[in-house]
């Protein structure tokens, strides 16, 4: 069985440097397909689309996106990502600092075309493996109840459950379909 611990996989992902053009392309790339599958979800089980909550179109979202990424500094984390030989993205999350000084992990995603692989399960490890070496003590996130797998996951890396916190980012419609997570680092 392959070693699962942060540190082993700490070579796996690189923080994408969002100042480089090419590099943010492949994030909004990979971004896009994100939402462009969770609108679905959201739209299937909440009967509303991403769009009519953030006042935005998905493609002006994704953008948005990629300037708030851009804007992570190093000391706080990043967006990181695992590629393929090719060099295509794989796998990707990121690591932020909240108001309270908390670390939380965002959108984590694994590409269709690469699930399988235990893609997911690196990602948050990597992620809780960088939040440990930033100096975080708590690590936080939310996601979504129809997020089956992501849940597994967040479960398997030793989150629980809690309630909501600030500096969380779903809109007040999504409130009754999500879930907030909490682990020490």
């Amino acid at each position: 069985m392959p070693d699962r611990t942060p540190s082993a996989l700490g070579a796996a992902f690189d923080r994408l440097d969002m100042r480089v053009d090419a590099v943010r392309d492949d994030y909004v790339a990979v971004t896009q397909e994100y939402f462009d599958w969770m609108n679905g979800e959201i739209i299937r089980f909440c009967n509303f689309a991403i769009p009519d909550i953030v006042g935005m179109s998905l493609e002006d979202y994704v953008r948005h996106t990629a300037d708030i990424a851009a804007g992570i500094a190093p000391e706080d984390g990043g967006i990181y990502a695992r590629r393929a030989e090719t060099g295509q993205i794989m796998a990707m999350g990121g690591l932020r600092r909240l108001p309270d000084g908390a670390a939380e992990i965002v959108r984590i995603f694994t590409r269709p075309q690469f699930r399988g692989q235990g893609l997911g399960f690196q990602s948050v490890g990597h992620l809780v493996g960088e939040a440990r070496r930033l100096g975080y003590a708590t690590l936080r996130l939310d996601t979504a109840v129809f997020m089956k797998s992501a849940q597994k996951i967040y479960q398997a890396s030793g989150f629980l459950p809690r309630g909501p916190y600030a500096g969380a980012e779903p809109p007040p419609p999504l409130l009754p379909f999500w879930l907030y997570m909490e682990r020490a680092v």
